[in-house]
């Protein structure tokens, strides 16, 4: 009896340690380009998605949570960049409705990257329960910007584009983020 106990310990202790190297090798296997043209295709730009994932090395050597963690860090990286922008075109403009536009825009930017740190955050924890509002509150912020620049004077730096990529970067921070939780 002492024998087919032991026996049967071993099995199990040995069947446990192959689950546990087995599955999570399953589970976070590397991204191919394919599974990139698949979240970018959920897009409203899947080639400026490829292109834009592409721009990152770690994108093809990771798994879904990897490429979210990329997704946002461009997402990032992106908003940082358009927020300097606004705070340098407010201090280089006389145009006092400009002015106005360019502060508010630079609000909703450093909202926007407040809310991206948050998401970052929460994705490193595996906190997935609030990340999508907080991508929702990215997007809005964005979105908000963009409606200052319908109204009143016209904007000489042309900055939709800057905006564009980033709502582009802020889609695909949700599509793979949707993607990872139904992994």
């Amino acid at each position: 009896m002492a024998s087919f106990l032991n026996s049967f310990s071993s099995l199990l202790i040995s069947m446990v340690l192959i689950f546990l190297l087995v599955v999570p090798s399953l589970m976070c296997h590397s991204l191919e380009e394919k599974d990139l043209q698949y979240i970018c295709s959920k897009t409203h730009n899947p080639t400026d998605c490829l292109n834009l994932f592409k721009s990152d090395p770690r994108s093809l050597n990771t798994d879904i949570n990897g490429l979210t963690g990329v997704a946002v860090d461009l997402a990032l990286n992106k908003s940082n960049a358009v927020h300097t922008q606004y705070n340098q075109l407010y201090t280089d403009t006389t145009d006092s409705k400009l002015q106005e536009k360019y502060i508010a825009c630079s609000k909703n930017y450093n909202d926007a990257i407040r809310d991206l740190q948050v998401v970052k955050k929460y994705l490193e924890i595996n906190r997935y329960k609030f990340i999508i509002v907080e991508i929702n509150d990215a997007l809005q912020e964005v979105t908000s910007c963009r409606s200052a620049f319908k109204r009143g004077p016209i904007d000489p730096a042309n900055m939709d584009y800057h905006n564009d990529e980033f709502k582009l970067l802020c889609y695909m921070v949700k599509v793979t983020f949707q993607y990872l939780i139904q992994k």
